[in-house]
């Protein structure tokens, strides 16, 4: 029996303007006896999966999910590279959030190109807020090495939607229950709760506003002061390659997202029916995709993904 790994991993590291980054990347094993091989799966030549990490974390992520997402490709036939972007994890560098790692990302591409030439395209995947970083690169940069986007209960959040969604999807579902009013009743649900409600429906209720403008580092659209929503928007609905949307059943970030899809106005009118798109919800996954059945659906479909992804 053959127990060679499947994938092996390697260091790379990435200068960003004067700070180092560290980048794992996990590559296949291509032996006679690997998995990869004996799967036969195979992506369109030159093409990995950049993994871009949502803060505050880094490159392993939560129960480890990263780490084994990008093993799990590399024994699929599918080279991904997870990056700490600067202040993050083993990087140098200022502490910054996800509006502001447009250089982060091309500079990990560029050091992936110089160290493996025949690497010829990058799908960004993303989860929570590094997917929101994956569109608002798209939209400023228009890299034409990116040829996919693999998002993941992307965030699109302000007051005004948590509040949204968390009266649509948590306080109405209570209301409904008996046991609720029972509570209500006996004097078991106190009078805090009461106002928690009251509040998170006035809330819900008020004009979503912007939270703060867009911060875009250079490139195209370094002067696009919108809020950072809106710019997802146009880099969803102007992005060429193929998408795929993974959305979790019980995560308020995902809730959130169709929310706003269906009522964020004219930028995000028709998105999730954008040619090119492909949507897959978990129904019963939690944010993170916690357990083994989940994550395992998470690396299948994003395996199967990147290999349809079509050469330039």
């Amino acid at each position: 029996m053959n127990t060679s790994p499947a994938h092996r991993d390697s260091v790379l590291r990435i200068d960003c303007h004067g700070d180092a980054l560290v980048g794992l990347l996990s590559e296949p094993v291509t032996t006679s006896g690997s998995a990869s091989a004996a799967a036969g799966a195979s992506p369109a030549a030159g093409t990995g999966v950049l993994l871009i990490v949502g803060g505050p974390q880094y490159r392993v992520g939560s129960h480890r999910q990263f780490t084994l997402l990008g093993r799990a490709l590399a024994a699929a036939g599918v080279p991904c590279l997870r990056i700490d972007y600067r202040g993050m994890g083993d990087a140098q560098g200022a502490q910054r959030d996800f509006e502001q790692v447009d250089a982060d990302i091309a500079a990990a591409i560029d050091a992936w190109q110089r160290e493996h030439p025949s690497l010829e395209r990058v799908v960004l995947w993303g989860l929570c807020d590094a997917a929101s970083a994956a569109l608002l690169y798209v939209h400023r940069r228009r890299d034409p090495r990116v040829a996919g986007l693999c998002l993941a209960n992307p965030w699109v959040r302000t007051a005004t939607s948590l509040a949204r969604a968390q009266v649509k999807h948590y306080y109405l579902e209570r209301l409904r229950q008996p046991s609720f009013w029972r509570k209500l009743l006996s004097g078991r649900v106190g009078p805090g709760a009461v106002r928690e409600l009251l509040g998170k429906l006035a809330q819900g209720r008020a004009t979503a506003a912007p939270a703060r403008a867009g911060t875009a580092g250079p490139g195209a659209h370094a002067t696009d002061t919108r809020h950072y929503t809106e710019q997802m928007a146009d880099g969803l609905r102007r992005f060429g390659g193929p998408v795929l949307l993974i959305l979790s059943g019980k995560d308020v970030c995902a809730n959130e997202f169709l929310d706003r899809c269906r009522d964020g106005g004219p930028a995000w009118h028709g998105l999730l029916s954008r040619p090119g798109l492909r949507r897959e919800d978990l129904p019963d996954a939690d944010h993170t995709f916690s357990t083994a059945a989940w994550r395992a659906h998470v690396e299948r479909l994003t395996a199967a993904f990147v290999r349809g992804v079509p050469a330039a």
